[in-house]
């Protein structure tokens, strides 16, 4: 995966997927905002009510396995079944 297959409101799964929360949501990511170096995601793993964190674009692109926006559930996060 490379910087230009990077698009801000697409979902992507990591290279690892694991399970968090309660629920047992896979930790996806959504690009919120890209700029030149940094990323802004929403994912379950941001707490309600915290700031959405900024990564590098080479962190993410480290961290990002597949992008999975054709495949998720309209409105919610994917659940570890």
């Amino acid at each position: 995966m490379l910087k230009s297959d990077l698009i801000v409101n697409h979902i992507y799964a990591a290279k690892r997927p694991s399970s968090v929360g309660l629920f047992g949501y896979y930790n996806d990511r959504q690009i919120l905002w890209m700029g030149e170096l940094s990323v802004q995601y929403d994912s379950p793993t941001v707490k309600d009510g915290r700031p959405y964190p900024k990564v590098s674009i080479e962190n993410f692109l480290k961290w990002a396995g597949e992008d999975i926006t054709k495949i998720m559930p309209v409105g919610a996060w994917r659940e570890k079944k």
